[in-house]
């Protein structure tokens, strides 16, 4: 079976070929992953082919149809296959989609809100396959649950991955969630589920672009850690440390970015304690530029654990396993699921 998963964002869009089961003898590929059906069997699959290109969003809505559709047969044509012959496409799309009309209601990348893209794309490649678009942190959620932290759970405690619950988080250029409920993406009546950056953290907080105060993301980005720090002692030089900067700081005991990255890491488990006293997950999942540093996780599991009902039974927390190639996986895999594709 072959699918392909597309993770499309502001500046770069990418297409996966993705095959699911056993590949024939010496037949080439470029990673491999494993992941767990509802029946309990973990299954292999490979990543046969990828392209990553611009968006190029400038060029209008129409173009970005059209370089998905011709981006789609260029990977499909690498391995001599007919575009015809797949199970299916997904879309990793940067906003969330309304689950009955379809469409994108809300994201940064701008030039896509109001559109179908699946119908869109569907509609160019002239294919009666099904072509599903799903918010991309549900899919790196979805796709660190079926192929990566979920299994290294499922391994640890036996639990497999259709009676868990997961709560993936990206901490990046913005703060978003998804939610895994028994291997199921919940994505709750207008396709919002998940929102958690715009959860308030702080009321009367900083202002967030969403036209209210103190949300999440205003506090847990690595922009906000940036200003953090830059606004407490950094404003006035010309270049000031960026998230990444900030840990280096860190390490060397510099007393201001100890300070804020204790704050950040205070605030985070605070936040983390309140999710899990509403959704009571078995772990967290990061993913993100932040996910990067391990100092992030030195102790969070006990703060999140002072910041719940039951702090005795603490809550595991993962750095993805998957990497960047999660929300393309997470696309194709949102296919198998909601059309209950047999392999």
């Amino acid at each position: 079976m072959h699918l392909i998963g597309f993770d499309i964002g502001g500046t770069k869009m990418e297409a996966m070929l993705i095959h699911i089961g056993k590949l024939k003898k010496d037949e080439p590929f470029l990673s491999s992953f494993e992941f767990q059906k509802s029946t309990g069997e973990i299954v292999p699959g490979f990543v046969l082919f990828k392209k990553r290109i611009a968006t190029e969003r400038h060029h209008g809505y129409e173009q970005i149809i059209d370089k998905m559709a011709l981006l789609a047969k260029e990977v499909c044509a690498e391995k001599n296959l007919d575009i015809h012959s797949l199970s299916g496409i997904g879309l990793s799309v940067p906003g969330p989609v309304d689950p009955k009309t379809e469409i994108v209601t809300s994201s940064n990348t701008m030039i896509l809100v109001g559109h179908n893209l699946h119908q869109d794309l569907r509609d160019k490649l002239k294919v009666s396959f099904p072509i599903i678009s799903e918010n991309d942190a549900n899919c790196f959620a979805l796709a660190e649950t079926l192929c990566g932290a979920g299994l290294d759970y499922f391994k640890k405690t036996g639990i497999p991955v259709n009676k868990q619950v997961t709560v993936g988080l990206i901490l990046g250029s913005g703060f978003g969630g998804g939610i895994i409920v028994n291997g199921k993406v919940v994505t709750g009546r207008r396709g919002g589920a998940g929102e958690v950056g715009h959860m308030t953290l702080y009321s009367g907080g900083y202002p967030c672009y969403c036209g209210r105060a103190g949300c999440a993301e205003q506090y847990l980005c690595g922009p906000a850690l940036e200003s953090a720090l830059n606004n407490r002692i950094y404003s006035q030089i010309e270049k000031r440390p960026g998230a990444s900067e900030i840990f280096e700081l860190y390490k060397a005991q510099d007393p201001i970015a100890l300070a804020v990255v204790k704050r950040y890491k205070s605030d985070l488990a605070l936040f983390l304690g309140s999710l899990s006293c509403m959704l009571d997950p078995h772990y967290f999942v990061f993913g993100g530029g932040l996910s990067l540093q391990d100092i992030i996780y030195e102790g969070l599991e006990a703060k999140i654990g002072l910041n719940t009902y039951l702090p005795e039974q603490p809550i595991s927390v993962y750095k993805h396993k998957i990497g960047d190639s999660a929300g393309a996986i997470g696309a194709a895999l949102v296919v198998l699921d909601q059309n209950s594709l047999h392999f």
